[in-house]
Parts: C-alpha cells; sequence; structure tokens
C-alpha cells in the first residue's frame, strides 16, 4: 500500500508540475544567448533566429566534452560543441558571435556555474537561455542558483524537443528534485 501511494503522490506532482512550466518570456535585449549542450540540434536553431532577430548579439556554448559524428570538412569526429557551432555558422551567426567555454560540464548545475563566471566576468545582465522544452525549468532553477547574488536577467527559450511523453517528463522531474535536494533548497 505504501508503494501505491508513493506512486500516486509522485505521479501528481509531474502532473502538477506540468501545469506549472515557466511561462513564455517575451524577450527583450540581452546581451548574450546561452545554448546548453545536448540536443544542439533542436537548440542551435533558436538560438540562430534569436541572434537574426537582433535579441543579442553573442551567442555562449558550453561544452559536455562529448564525442559526435565525422565531419568530411574536418576529416575527423567533432564534439558536440564543434557541431553545434557548425550549425550557428550554417544558420547565418559569424564565428566572432560565437563563445566557446572550453571547460568540460557534467551536469545543468556545472553548466549554470561555467556560464555565470563568463557572464559576470564580462558583466552582462541579461541572458537568454536556450534549451530543450522538456529542460526548462531545472536549467531555470539551475541558473537561478547561480546567480543568487548577482542581478541578473533571465529570459528562457525552450526549443521543440522531439523528446516527449510521460517518461521524459519523470526523468525531468526526478532530477530537478535531486538538483533542489543535493544543492540546498530542501
Amino acid at each position: 500500500m505504501k508503494c501505491r501511494i508513493t506512486l500516486i503522490i509522485f505521479f501528481g506532482l509531474i502532473a502538477s508540475s506540468c501545469s506549472s512550466l515557466p511561462t513564455p518570456t517575451l524577450f527583450t535585449k540581452a546581451d548574450a544567448i546561452v545554448i546548453l549542450s545536448g540536443n544542439y540540434q533542436e537548440r542551435a536553431p533558436v538560438a540562430a533566429k534569436l541572434l537574426a532577430e537582433g535579441f543579442a548579439n553573442r551567442i555562449i556554448l558550453t561544452n559536455d566534452g562529448v564525442f559526435s559524428s565525422w565531419s568530411a570538412k574536418h576529416d575527423r569526429n567533432l564534439y558536440q560543441i564543434e557541431w553545434a557551432e557548425e550549425k550557428l555558422l550554417s544558420l547565418g551567426a559569424r564565428r566572432e558571435q560565437i563563445v566557446k567555454l572550453p571547460e568540460f560540464v557534467d551536469s545543468t548545475m556545472s553548466e549554470a556555474a561555467l556560464a555565470s563566471r563568463y557572464i559576470k566576468r564580462e558583466g552582462f545582465k541579461k541572458i537568454i537561455i536556450v534549451t530543450s522544452e522538456y529542460h526548462v525549468r531545472r536549467a531555470l532553477w539551475s541558473f537561478g542558483k547561480a546567480f543568487e547574488n548577482y542581478p541578473v536577467e533571465l529570459m528562457m527559450s525552450p526549443a521543440p524537443s522531439s523528446s516527449s511523453g510521460i517518461k521524459i517528463i519523470a526523468i525531468e522531474f526526478a532530477k530537478l528534485i535531486y538538483y533542489k535536494v543535493r544543492y540546498g533548497l530542501i
């Protein structure tokens, strides 16, 4: 019986968390766009569109250190961050508009910490974060923690995702709970 109650509570929390996703942001001009590592195929087009529409003039890429597929142009396998850069260039971004943070990250929290160090050093005050739509809540929470004592406006631009459904929502919800416990909110 206890297991059944836990599952009911768990799925109830998932359902309630789905209904309280951050509302779409009305964008203002930002200092930079941050694309979180992972699915650059989903995320890079959204960032490139924001760049083309003049919402920022710089894109910051984080580096998860993951090797990806072969590039005939470069005659080697590229890292995901390099593929993201190639995609952005093919969508109209200029190389000088792209900042690749060299340190490897291994979580959304480490991405937020790394990006926040760069953003603080540059004195930026408005940032647009691009990630997959299912990842928005945890990304926003992580960046909020990273900027806890720094005045910055965070805007989210969710990329439409091919990953959806109850399984991905349950995994994201579990990760969010873990983050809140691990990084000290609860």
